[in-house]
């Protein structure tokens, strides 16, 4: 082992000859978990026609997969827990895991050797996270399904347990408006974590609040909106809570909604919320339920109306006797 890297470290300074170039790795960032569930993991190379000596894969620095040419059979196989490697589908470029679970999420990494003379050896690792999904699509309550001008309507979205924890993002009509990003955990505890969110979006007039697609972001949470400012301090009685500025849409009514997603392989809605504005009722043509004065018959109405340049003012007076 001395003398591989002694020649190795001299060959390189003298030199600057190799043997071993472009090594990169491909590993999905993440896959479903259960049986028959899969992962193919690639490692490409340049051995620049130098003989390959190895090829190991490791999990958490834990040997699973050996391709030795020299050998018979070239392949070895190490356990993985609850897993199998597909030896039909495995060689010097790749290995393929089946029946994959959540406990097998980590770091993995292929290790490449050239043959003698060199023996170069380099190594590359890249993560992988084995999903649990939620049971259950999204469950979203809200405060009121009505609205006038001036009110805040709160809104809450909440996931089942899945690994690892999804994020959840809001949906007004087609627009993504805000998201919540599950915290988690650097250390590899294989816990199953639920989601939640919560949103408030505030009903208004004022022409400058207009949906957009820009956002800020505070700790884990994102707000898309043109002119949102974010308040820390005013957020700390509420938690996590997302604030949203709204002016209603020509038809007064919108809908409302989230997704939880995990990476790029998980993302299911919720049924949506039919939020309208509720209109002011119209006097009645009868008298009944009015809100006119009564008048007695001692009263009556004159009406005065000088109208000026085609009717455009026009005075009423009430006169009783």
């Amino acid at each position: 082992m001395f003398l591989k890297h002694f020649v190795f470290l001299f060959v390189t300074a003298a030199g600057g000859v190799w043997s071993l170039r472009n090594l990169s790795i491909s590993v999905p960032r993440a896959v479903l978990s259960g049986e028959g569930q899969s992962a193919i993991l690639r490692c490409s190379y340049d051995l620049e026609g130098a003989a390959l000596y190895s090829i190991r894969w490791y999990r958490a620095e834990n040997e699973f997969y050996r391709f030795v040419p020299r050998e018979l059979p070239p392949t070895m196989v190490f356990p993985l827990p609850g897993a199998s490697v597909d030896l039909v589908q495995s060689d010097q470029h790749q290995v393929r895991i089946v029946n994959m679970n959540r406990r097998l999420s980590g770091d993995y990494q292929c290790e490449v050797s050239a043959d003698a003379p060199l023996f170069h050896t380099d190594i590359r690792s890249a993560p992988l996270t084995v999903v649990d999904p939620p049971f259950r699509a999204p469950h979203i309550t809200i405060s009121q399904t009505r609205y006038a001008r001036g009110d805040a309507i709160r809104a809450n979205c909440s996931v089942d347990e899945a690994y690892p924890a999804p994020n959840i993002t809001w949906i007004l009509d087609d627009h993504k408006i805000a998201e919540t990003i599950s915290w988690r955990s650097s250390e590899l505890d294989f816990k199953e974590r639920a989601a939640f969110s919560q949103l408030e979006i505030s009903i208004v007039e004022m022409e400058q609040y207009k949906m957009g697609i820009t956002y800020t972001s505070s700790s884990l949470n994102k707000v898309y909106h043109d002119h949102y400012v974010y308040d820390r301090d005013a957020d700390k009685e509420d938690g996590e809570l997302l604030r949203y500025t709204l002016t209603p849409p020509p038809t007064s009514q919108f809908t409302l909604s989230c997704v939880a997603t995990i990476y790029d392989i998980y993302a299911r809605k919720s049924e949506p919320v039919f939020i309208k504005e509720d209109t002011p009722q119209p006097a009645s043509v009868t008298g009944e339920d009015s809100s006119a004065p009564v008048l007695s018959g001692l009263e009556w109405i004159t009406f005065l109306c000088e109208c000026h340049n085609l009717g455009e003012s026009c005075q009423i007076r009430y006169i009783s006797s």
